[in-house]
């Protein structure tokens, strides 16, 4: 990825409030990580839905973007974009998941899923998604 892309990333993510749902401890500190080494100042992190429910509903934390892991206890990930969505439609939410057939994928997107992210994942392939997510790619 080029340096131009990293500094509109940067600009974009400044802003925004990205919430980080991943019920695997090492896996949600390293994409918590790498949004605040591309630019987001706000990271909010939970280890499933039903945390990240709880850490904004009642509260005045709506989140930007999401970047949630699909297969969580408690709440997956596809209940919280559900749920999300329902309240909240601009939120742009990108799913990471192994699951990557097509079925799956599919059926994120009749949920209003924005971008997804096959794992494992590069910081490349992470920054690709958040481009097309929040606008900066064709």
């Amino acid at each position: 990825m080029t340096q131009e892309l990293e500094k509109s990333l940067a600009a974009v993510l400044a802003d925004k409030l990205v919430l980080v749902v991943e019920d695997t401890s090492s896996s949600r500190m390293l994409v918590a990580g790498l949004v605040r080494g591309l630019g987001a100042q706000r990271v909010v992190a939970a280890i499933d839905g039903a945390d990240a429910l709880a850490k904004t509903t009642g509260r005045d934390l709506v989140p930007d973007l999401v970047l949630c892991d699909w297969v969580m206890p408690n709440m997956d990930g596809l209940e919280l974009l559900t749920r999300l969505k329902s309240e909240h439609p601009a939120v742009k939410f990108i799913m990471m998941t192994v699951k990557t057939e097509a079925e799956a994928v599919i059926l994120a997107r009749k949920h209003g899923v924005d971008g997804y992210v096959a794992k494992p994942f590069t910081r490349d392939s992470l920054m690709a998604a958040l481009a097309r997510v929040l606008g900066l790619a064709g």
